[in-house]
């Protein structure tokens, strides 16, 4: 926790530092409110960027990565109204002084460089800005909107710059911006640094299910059942690799540090994954995630949906049960459904284990009859790992049946 505390500190300063180094200089007026707002969005961007970096030890000091991806989020939004603010208060201090220079704050046609970089900068924003909040947008579509944010950044440092030069202000915003763009590129979207695996065996327990076992080629990645870790498949002999890396939650570990990965084919990398092939190289950056790690002493409900099964599999594959588990397992599938059997064989073996199979698609009542028949709901922890809509729907009706919030965990594996 402390760690936690110390990173959210140091963002925080980060994205204040613009400002507080101009902060004594600003009038108490719509204009000194104006800049500040400026120097207030400009630094929360720029620091909003430290949050997009997938390190493990990053994510690790900041309480994982949706921890990190939540403050991203955030940052991001209220830089952007902040700087949204900047112009219609710039124009606000003019407008009782002359209209004709207010308008030339607020059009985004006047002519002058200062004005064109603001401008572009601003409009390209909230064009990636959109694409952020757009569901469903396909990946590859979505990241190029995304780096559009950079583009922008770029525009507005200019615009700062055109405006009252270099200064520790612009300096502070820029060496965050560039530390944490180059890191991500070189790091997390190149793969310096990630570690070498090979693909050894590749099964298909379902027509739409990948069981991917990965050998590793040097030091491998020191890995606790149920996280996850982000994986870029290469070129094989008839295999054309995705080469982009994206999340994958760890279904078996080996002692010698083999790996196994459980893909389902939900877009373009993972249904091209299904024709994988032993001898593929593949680069594994993480580990990932704090999910079912450090769980309190108490009875436990897992409910896991699809894929979503898979850190429970690799906990289950790892240790023994220390309390008692009530485990639904929600599928579409009506027969050969993935790793049943193996399910079946753990709540055999382990008499703190009672695992349920559930058969059903959107409509969800049959596992709220299961979830309203267990005795003392609400003294388990309860933990959920699925798509985000069945997520979204089970904590919700968890919440309206007196499940205390911080007895709800779950982790997302998607990350825009």
């Amino acid at each position: 926790m402390r760690s936690i505390a110390v990173s959210v500190i140091l963002v925080i300063f980060i994205a204040l530092l613009p400002a507080l180094t101009v902060i004594s200089s600003l009038s108490l007026n719509v204009l000194g409110f104006s800049l500040l707002s400026g120097w207030l969005g400009t630094g929360l961007i720029a620091a909003s960027l430290l949050l997009m970096i997938r390190d493990p030890y990053w994510a690790s000091w900041f309480g994982g990565l949706q921890q990190m991806y939540r403050w991203h989020h955030g940052m991001g939004v209220l830089g952007f109204v902040l700087l949204l603010a900047h112009p219609l208060l710039l124009a606000g201090h003019y407008l009782p002084l002359d209209p004709d220079i207010a308008w030339e704050y607020l059009s985004p046609l006047n002519p002058q460089s200062i004005n064109i970089l603001g401008w572009l900068a601003l409009i390209i924003f909230t064009l990636g800005m959109a694409a952020t909040f757009v569901l469903h947008l396909p990946y590859g579509m979505w990241r190029r909107f995304h780096m559009l944010l950079v583009i922008a950044i770029a525009l507005g440092l200019g615009h700062i710059w055109s405006v009252s030069g270099f200064s520790i202000s612009l300096t502070a915003a820029l060496l965050s911006a560039a530390i944490s763009v180059g890191w991500r590129l070189l790091r997390a979207d190149r793969g310096i640094g990630a570690r070498p695996y090979e693909v050894s065996a590749v099964d298909h327990p379902a027509e739409d299910i990948t069981e991917v076992n990965l050998r590793p080629l040097a030091r491998p990645i020191s890995i606790a059942p149920s996280q996850f870790v982000s994986a870029a498949f290469f070129e094989g002999p008839h295999f054309q690799g995705c080469g982009d890396f994206h999340p994958y939650t760890v279904s078996h570990i080996a002692k010698d540090g083999s790996l196994t990965l459980s893909i389902k084919a939900l877009g373009d990398c993972t249904q091209h994954i299904q024709s994988l092939e032993p001898g593929v190289a593949v680069r594994l950056q993480g580990p990932y995630g704090n999910f079912l790690l450090d769980r309190p002493i108490a009875p436990e409900v897992w409910i896991a949906a699809g894929v979503g099964l898979t850190p429970f599999l690799a906990l289950l594959r790892s240790q023994s049960l220390t309390q008692h588990t009530e485990m639904f397992y929600v599928h579409r599938e009506s027969e050969s459904v993935p790793y049943e059997e193996e399910l079946q064989r753990f709540a055999t073996n382990q008499a703190l284990l009672c695992f349920h199979s559930l058969s059903m698609t959107n409509d969800l009542t049959l596992l709220f009859t299961w979830l309203e028949n267990i005795d003392n709901l609400n003294k388990k922890q309860v933990y959920l790992c699925g798509p985000p809509p069945f997520m979204a729907k089970v904590t919700k009706w968890l919440r309206e049946h007196d499940m205390p919030g911080q007895q709800i965990h779950f982790e997302q594996f998607d990350f825009r």
